[in-house]
């Protein structure tokens, strides 16, 4: 199995388990918390780096580091919330700080994640996509956007909601100029009303796409690894 493989695999098994619990976070540090357990638990390697452990330069002993990182810096003080290496690549960090002659590592895979908290959706999206396009093989774009007003369809509570979402979430998602190696994915989960039964309560918006479709829960991940598969069909 590819790494690529690998990471499409952790993203769409994490997406499909976070819309069955929409509440497993309060915040955007929750989901890189459980993105990175898994991603370590894919690539649990520790690989040499170019850091001795000793004085002396002739020694062969050098310190060990993970693939799989968060927070890494992505230049100008700017920083990526998940990130892995390739396993070639890590042997070139020579420096403690995890840099390369005072440089930072351009990864194989970068992640960005963003939930309904964020404030202005869109530039956070821009942002976000230009650290992604920087990724040797492939950025992701992973935003949940959870809607908990409890209105029923056709109550203006409901209508107003409904405005909201379009004029603001669809519309800065199908407003994206997505970097060819960058997949992005949007998760709308409407979570509370007074029915028992609720008639797309979960959407979902991918690269390469205007249109967004109302999934079933159960098919959230295969829907997910479709996107991912489209979207290494067409690069």
């Amino acid at each position: 199995m590819t790494d690529l493989d690998k990471v499409n695999r952790v993203v769409t098994q994490f997406c499909a388990d976070v819309v069955r619990e929409p509440l497993s976070y309060f915040s955007e540090a929750d989901l890189q918390s459980q993105l990175f357990a898994r991603l370590i638990a894919a690539f649990p390697e520790m690989v040499p780096t170019s850091v001795k452990r000793g004085p002396d330069d002739r020694g062969k002993s050098t310190y060990r580091t993970s693939r799989v990182h968060r927070e890494y810096g992505a230049g100008g003080g700017r920083r990526i919330d998940l990130c892995v290496f390739a396993e070639s690549d890590v042997g070139a960090l020579n420096e403690s700080s995890l840099q390369a002659d005072g440089r930072y590592l351009t990864p194989e895979f970068l992640i960005e994640l963003g939930t309904e908290k964020t404030v202005d959706t869109r530039a956070h999206i821009q942002n976000d996509l230009n650290k992604l396009e920087k990724a040797k093989v492939r950025g992701y774009l992973i935003h949940f956007e959870r809607d908990v007003t409890v209105a029923d369809p056709g109550t203006r509570r409901r209508d107003l909601t409904e405005k909201r979402i379009d004029d603001h979430l669809k519309a800065d998602f199908r407003l994206l100029k997505v970097p060819a190696n960058v997949v992005h994915l949007c998760l709308l989960l409407r979570i509370r009303r007074s029915t028992t039964r609720i008639w797309g309560k979960c959407e979902f918006h991918a690269s390469g796409s205007r249109d967004w479709q109302k999934v079933s829960l159960s098919r959230v991940q295969d829907r997910v690894l479709a996107a991912l598969k489209q979207a290494e069909a067409g690069r």
